[in-house]
């Protein structure tokens, strides 16, 4: 049986929200309990303030009062007065101020509002039991600290059923990586805390992809090196056999055209040890008319068949810091496209004001439906329709390259005109973005 474990995340965010909760709750009662306990001073002082005018007018109006009057109630209370020579003693001793005025006195559980006032007839001592009032404030604050803690209680509930609701996603997907990653390693976890358990389960499905990632590019290099040998040793035996062939026949154009696809397969495989690899390591000096030269000097048989004319147009010398396998990579998909889809046509290869390179055909260009997907990469996009792959159309070629430019931080554009005198179509190959990485 599987121990459950505990829920740290779930129990931080309850009591979270619980804390949140009362917090709030603490400001509100206070803010009601002083609220409250103002509006019964207030009453009280309305209550003593009544009392005290009437005696005042009473007294003004030249009235026999005795000594004591009769003990007044009022709401909630009891009101006393007495009237007295300024020359002889309060009657309760400690009870009243020394002089006119007001105070407020707490004896033996009782609350006392007393005020003195000076009359014709002496001093009026006036005194207000408050302890009805008080026990109404204590009542209303024990009424606010039982709804308060009532309420809590079910801050408490609500937030641990929304904690768990919130958490239980996290969970799902730790035990779903633990699960695929085999299970092997999911007792090793972090136990309690679930975004640790979530973290532990991705650092363990990384490791398992990366050496997954690393096995494979290890066979890969594997196996290009075996295949390289082969290649080599074919391509020495070609060029022996080349020496014997007489010049002109039939069988020294198809020792060359056997050459050039030793060459071509041997650029292949660099070319896909480029395209799993980024390492800074590979970026060198390219000049790019002589990657161009290179490129189409394997893909000139087919253009010559196919009516594809190149014209290049980059000026020697122009250097670049880049990876030539990759560039060839990119530069053989572009020829093959436009020997395949624009020919018979006249290709121009030139830079533009940016040194980016510009492919640009006169051929009977792009349908704008296919463009606008072709134009999908400016999105981030490189995944081309599965129906490209299987129609007469642009497609896995062009996805390639554009693969490849995404890896080495270069932008590939497209852009085409279908019919007309201005037919043809534009590749943009730039390579500024990956330029200043190095530089910086």
């Amino acid at each position: 049986m599987t121990r459950k474990r505990p829920s740290f995340l779930a129990r931080r965010v309850t009591w979270a929200v619980t804390g949140t909760a009362a917090v709030f709750l603490t400001i509100i009662g206070l803010l009601a309990y002083e609220t409250f306990a103002r509006m019964e001073d207030d009453l009280v002082d309305e209550v003593l303030s009544g009392q005290i005018a009437a005696l005042r007018d009473e007294l003004g109006a030249g009235l026999a009062v005795p000594a004591v009057l009769p003990p007044r109630w009022s709401e909630g209370g009891r009101v006393q007065a007495w009237v007295q020579p300024a020359d002889r003693p309060p009657p309760l001793e400690g009870m009243f101020p020394a002089g006119p005025g007001g105070r407020e006195i707490v004896q033996a559980g009782q609350t006392w509002h007393t005020w003195v006032e000076t009359v014709p007839q002496g001093l009026l001592y006036v005194r207000y039991d408050a302890t009805t009032h008080e026990d109404r404030v204590r009542s209303f604050g024990w009424i606010l600290a039982g709804g308060a803690g009532l309420a809590l209680v079910c801050a408490w509930l609500l937030a641990r059923r929304l904690a768990r609701r919130v958490v239980a996603p996290i969970r799902a997907v730790s035990d779903r990586l633990s699960a695929w990653e085999g299970g092997a390693a999911a007792d090793d976890a972090v136990q309690g805390d679930e975004a640790l358990q979530l973290i532990e389960a991705f650092n363990r499905i990384q490791d398992r992809v990366d050496r997954s990632v690393a096995f494979e590019r290890q066979f890969s290099a594997n196996l290009g090196h075996e295949l390289r040998t082969p290649l080599a040793a074919l391509r020495s035996d070609g060029e022996m056999a080349l020496l014997d062939a007489g010049q002109g026949t039939p069988l020294e154009a198809r020792l060359k055209r056997m050459l050039v696809q030793v060459d071509a397969a041997a650029s292949s495989l660099a070319g896909a040890a480029a395209l799993n690899s980024a390492d800074p390591a590979r970026v060198r000096r390219v000049d790019l008319a002589q990657a161009l030269e290179q490129a189409w000097f394997a893909l000139e048989p087919m253009a010559r068949v196919r009516g594809l004319a190149l014209e290049p147009l980059v000026p020697p010398g122009e250097i670049r810091l880049l990876d030539p396998d990759a560039l060839l990579i990119v530069l053989r998909n572009l020829l093959r496209n436009a020997i395949e889809h624009a020919a018979p046509a006249t290709l121009r290869v030139s830079l533009d004001g940016n040194g980016a390179l510009v492919l640009r055909d006169d051929g009977p260009g792009i349908e704008p439906g296919r463009l606008a997907r072709l134009q999908e990469w400016r999105n981030g996009r490189t995944d081309l329709f599965a129906g490209d792959l299987q129609e007469a159309g642009h497609g896995l070629g062009l996805g390639i390259a554009q693969r490849v430019c995404e890896l080495r931080g270069w932008r590939l554009d497209v852009d085409s005109v279908r019919g007309g005198p201005d037919s043809g179509t534009v590749f943009v190959l730039d390579f500024r973005s990956a330029m200043s990485q190095l530089d910086s």
